[in-house]
């Protein structure tokens, strides 16, 4: 009986994370409410202030299980644990590729349209983007293989520029998935992206005299 309890509880926490993060996603933070996520979840204002206390905290939840689920699927092949300031130039271009591929195949994988666009409205919220670990360990990266530090301008602006070479596809979805007659994107296609980014990396390690 306690376990059925337990399951059920799960599933209630699932589905109000759930759309809570759509509808922060289509409304952000300040547009939604937590008695519309309730309505829009068939449950009980209470349960919300139950579960978590309220909606700032419910949208830390929601940041906490993206943290969780990111570092998870990174830690398949990468070791946060690695300092990239201990590595060879050599190495930390090799890290460098493996980190961007694994966040190319997360975001075209694992993240769903209303996590994408919840990241994106995320924006502002900058405690939330910097904790992101793909996030904060390319910008190690980064700072390493430029011998810069992780606040410089040319750390942040190269990473944001490399985050939009790989959504952008995602974001127009409109455009890119239309005019390629799909409704998702294939391995295939994944693969043109990856192409793509090694370039733009390839070209900025020549501008640095580090290929």
């Amino acid at each position: 009986m306690i376990c059925m309890n337990k399951l059920i509880e799960n599933k209630t926490k699932e589905k109000i994370l759930k759309t809570a993060t759509k509808l922060f996603a289509q409304k952000g933070y300040d547009g939604t409410g937590v008695r519309e996520i309730a309505r829009n979840s068939n449950v009980n204002v209470a349960l919300i202030s139950y579960y978590w206390g309220g909606k700032k905290e419910l949208f830390q939840a929601i940041i906490n299980d993206i943290i969780e689920t990111q570092t998870k699927y990174a830690k398949s092949a990468l070791d946060f644990a690695i300092n990239p300031e201990d590595l060879s130039k050599t190495e930390q271009i090799e890290l460098m590729y493996r980190t961007l591929d694994k966040a190319i195949d997360y975001f075209y994988g694992d993240m769903s349209n209303e996590l994408l666009t919840f990241l994106m409205h995320g924006q502002k919220e900058k405690e939330m983007f910097v904790s992101l670990p793909l996030f904060r360990y390319g910008m190690k990266i980064f700072a390493a293989l430029f011998d810069k530090k992780n606040v410089d301008k040319e750390v942040i602006l190269t990473l944001a520029s490399i985050i939009t070479l790989i959504n952008s596809p995602r974001l127009m979805p409109n455009f890119s998935l239309m005019m390629m007659n799909q409704r998702t994107f294939h391995n295939e296609d994944i693969k043109i992206i990856k192409k793509n980014v090694h370039l733009y990396m390839k070209a900025l390690l020549i501008e640095h005299g580090l290929f």
